[in-house]
């Protein structure tokens, strides 16, 4: 009797240290998201919403009612850099002309100072939408989305490359030729040796998938349509386990809706975020 206990006990043992038990799943992301609220005057401030379910809903953390050098900030796209936090936003209304984008810091999340604005450099500028960051290695890039008065409809997506570590000076702007003529809120990320960039067509209103194995300003070729038409201001997080998240804003009456991917190919279908007054904006680990 004393050798058999002996030898459950053993084999007790043996299991809980880890040889026949499985691992438990590890821990959903945390995320913070960056947004605004609408086209109202007490909207168009910064918001910082939080989530520790990988992105499905979100709780407000910071009503930060930082906004900006103009009193408009909207679309953030938001980074960290060492302990640092940083965002771009476009700073004036959808309605009013805007030549420059903005760059602000902070180290809290709650308190935000603007640290540059950034001109166009676009000949008869009239908007300048959407910054968002593209980081490869050590460089940070913004991608902005300008459109200019000589034409009506006519954004094209340009990068801007910061010139220091304090991202308060910026060269461009380079056009991302072949991303298509009338395109607006363009997101790039890269996978291996191809570059993604998720963007809205502004004339049919559909988020459509491009890919380059060029260069981040060229070589784009576009991989078709995603979801329904009447969505804008995609942006992407990768999870914990690998998996890509898209956020798009239902603009018309929707708010935020999301799907993944494991490719950045092949996506589920859209479904609703739990973040109560959210527009365009951007998701990154906490």
């Amino acid at each position: 009797m004393k050798r058999i206990l002996m030898a459950v006990t053993g084999l007790v043992a043996l299991v809980l240290g880890g040889l026949a038990l499985p691992q438990p799943a590890s821990a959903a992301t945390t995320l913070i998201y960056a947004t605004f609220k609408g086209d109202g005057a007490a909207d168009q401030e910064l918001w910082i919403y939080q989530s520790t379910n990988g992105g499905t809903t979100y709780n407000v953390l910071y009503d930060t009612n930082f906004r900006g050098p103009t009193g408009v900030l909207r679309d953030p796209s938001i980074i960290k850099r060492g302990s640092t936090w940083f965002i771009a936003y476009t700073w004036q209304s959808w309605t009013t002309n805007s030549t420059y984008f903005a760059v602000a810091r902070s180290s809290d999340l709650l308190n935000w100072t603007n640290i540059a604005t950034v001109p166009s450099g676009i000949s008869s500028t009239r908007f300048t939408w959407a910054p968002e960051f593209y980081i490869e290695g050590s460089t940070v890039n913004i991608i902005t989305n300008v459109a200019q008065t000589t034409c009506s409809n006519c954004f094209r997506p340009y990068v801007y490359t910061a010139q220091n570590s304090d991202l308060t000076s910026w060269s461009g702007p380079q056009q991302m030729w072949g991303l298509g003529f009338n395109h607006i809120d363009a997101y790039v990320v890269k996978s291996g040796s191809t570059w993604h960039s998720f963007v809205k067509n502004e004339t049919t209103k559909y988020i459509e998938h491009w890919t380059s194995t060029d260069r981040l300003t060229g070589g784009w070729i576009n991989q078709g349509t995603l979801w329904a038409s009447g969505y804008e201001g995609p942006s992407l997080v990768r999870l914990d386990d690998g998996r890509w998240r898209i956020y798009i804003d239902k603009y018309t009456n929707g708010g935020i809706w999301t799907a993944t991917s494991s490719d950045l190919n092949t996506w589920t279908g859209l479904s609703a975020v739990g973040c109560s007054g959210c527009r365009h904006g951007t998701a990154i680990p906490r």
